[in-house]
């Protein structure tokens, strides 16, 4: 008598995808806080005394960006 192909399970291994956050670096965390405050600071310059301070705050801005962007992605990265 035959025997049924559901009474015998064929194993298989399955396959994963590796994750790609752990080996791909991610990029343009900071770079969206960069552009944010450079504009912002470039806005609150040029509406408090001028072009001379819209520079300055475009400057100081992108600095903070940076700063704040660059920490951001590094606690990412850490868990």
């Amino acid at each position: 008598m035959a025997r049924s192909h559901h009474r015998h399970k064929k194993h298989h291994p399955h396959y994963r995808q590796p994750t790609a956050s752990s080996k791909v670096k991610r990029k343009g965390g900071a770079w969206v806080f960069i552009i944010f405050f450079a504009a912002f600071g470039l806005g609150i310059g040029y509406f408090a005394a001028g072009l001379i301070a819209a520079i300055i705050g475009a400057v100081v801005g992108g600095v903070i960006g940076f700063l704040i962007g660059h920490n951001l992605d590094r606690m990412a990265t850490r868990k």
